[in-house]
């Protein structure tokens, strides 16, 4: 998804109208790939994920819009992200309004966890991104086994 990096960890706070300061390192990524234009959607783990618009939709395309609506769990697969999608761009100040939606599905109050995840970012409040850190740590080694297992099933061409 051509050269959009977002990397590292940053605790912002939401300003009094629920206005969040994307790093400067972010800005610049979101300018370059789409002139500042934003996704913001629910995720998974009771975080907001922050997608430039570009990439966006490019998931749209190779991911949502190929689904089979006949069956039931791609419509209600499809429809959590139709539902729950936010377009914004960034503000002179480099900032993004938070939908109070949003703000209530990660349970972000006024503290902010900001964390790259290479090709998007997610907004964590700090009490479920710690709760979140403390159980991928967990799991990270029994995950980097599967992940590597995985890899050298479909190397050798059995794939499962």
């Amino acid at each position: 998804m051509g050269n959009i990096r977002f990397r590292g960890f940053f605790k912002h706070v939401l300003d009094e109208r629920k206005r969040l300061a994307i790093p400067s390192q972010f800005r610049s990524v979101l300018k370059h790939e789409s002139e500042g234009k934003v996704i913001l959607t629910p995720g998974y783990d009771r975080e907001i994920s922050v997608y430039a618009l570009r990439t966006w939709e490019k998931i749209e395309e190779t991911e949502l819009l190929t689904l089979s609506m006949d069956r039931l769990q791609s419509r209600r697969y499809r429809r959590h992200f139709s539902f729950g999608i936010k377009e914004d761009h960034l503000d002179a100040q480099g900032r993004i309004l938070i939908p109070n939606f949003l703000l209530e599905h990660s349970g972000i109050q006024k503290d902010v966890v900001i964390v790259g995840e290479i090709d998007y970012f997610t907004l964590w409040s700090p009490e479920n991104y710690e709760k979140f850190s403390k159980e991928i740590e967990k799991f990270y080694l029994e995950d980097a086994e599967s992940i590597e297992n995985l890899r050298r099933r479909i190397d050798e061409g059995t794939g499962h």
